[in-house]
């Protein structure tokens, strides 16, 4: 392989994204071109973490066992996820490539969360249609539906309300069902940053925010473990709720009955899963 594909392989692999389809096309494009290239064991075995990013588990399989050496931990290792994925199917759709619309600007402006570093990538926020924020009572086109804890019934909420402070002064709510490890954290202003002013995710018991070390945590997005193992997290992950590695390959699917929420520790970079069932 020449050096301009091992670096284009490097910086797609860093800033790969399976939600987003620029990041999938561009990711088929270079799988083409490995393809092509001269077929070394080093060019096959790129070849194979591309397939395995693109969730084409077949394609992985059927090339790294002619490649594989299963005296090297490592290659025992990955022969085993792979022939996971083979053998559950059913569980996982391969990436294939996708059609990009063009999309519309985004009028509404959009504030840094320090506890929620990507709320679109996320799917924190929504667009797609203009409506009217119950706080201020501007048409804005990103907005977090019925996504506070209040009496009163709240139907949207902007960005800018919520980062402010404003939404949850207005209608006596916090975004946070609960706070774990919250005695952690002796920052007041921590606490009223995350249940008054950063956003809640969605989930099937109720959002509960994690801290680690002595803040509370960023949270990344929701996963399965499909997704872990594309970030290549999954030997460095602190479960809070105590499930093995083998438990969760079993159980932990996105948008599925045992459902994942990704949380990083803002002090020591830490990952930290939670979890919940419908």
């Amino acid at each position: 392989m020449t050096e301009s594909l091992v670096a284009q392989w490097h910086n797609q692999r860093k800033g790969f994204d399976a939600s987003n389809a620029l990041c999938i096309n561009t990711m088929h494009e270079l799988k083409e071109k490995v393809k092509g290239a001269e077929p070394t064991e080093a060019n096959l075995r790129i070849l194979v973490e591309i397939y395995c990013m693109l969730r084409m588990y077949d394609e992985a399989y059927q090339l790294f066992t002619s490649v594989m050496d299963l005296s090297n931990k490592k290659d025992q290792k990955k022969y085993g996820a792979i022939k996971y994925w083979v053998d559950n199917a059913q569980n996982v759709k391969p990436l294939l490539p996708r059609i990009i619309q063009e999309q519309k600007k985004l009028k509404t402006s959009l504030p840094t969360f320090k506890y929620m570093p990507n709320p679109m990538q996320s799917d924190i926020f929504e667009t797609g249609e203009i409506v009217v924020c119950d706080c201020c009572e501007q048409e804005v086109d990103i907005y977090c539906r019925k996504g506070i804890y209040a009496i009163e019934e709240v139907e949207y909420l902007c960005p800018s309300c919520i980062h402010s402070g404003l939404a949850a002064q207005k209608f006596d709510g916090q975004f946070q069902q609960d706070l774990l490890n919250s005695e952690l954290v002796l920052n007041n202003d921590y606490t009223d940053e995350v249940l008054y002013r950063t956003p809640g995710y969605v989930s099937w018991q109720g959002n509960n925010w994690l801290a680690h070390c002595t803040d509370y945590c960023a949270f990344i997005g929701y996963v399965g473990w499909s997704e872990l193992v594309e970030m290549g997290v999954t030997e460095k992950l602190e479960d809070y709720n105590g499930y093995t590695n083998e438990e969760l390959a079993a159980s932990l699917r996105n948008n599925g009955s045992h459902q994942g929420y990704l949380f990083q520790c803002l002090e020591c970079q830490h990952y930290i899963l939670y979890s919940d069932f419908d």
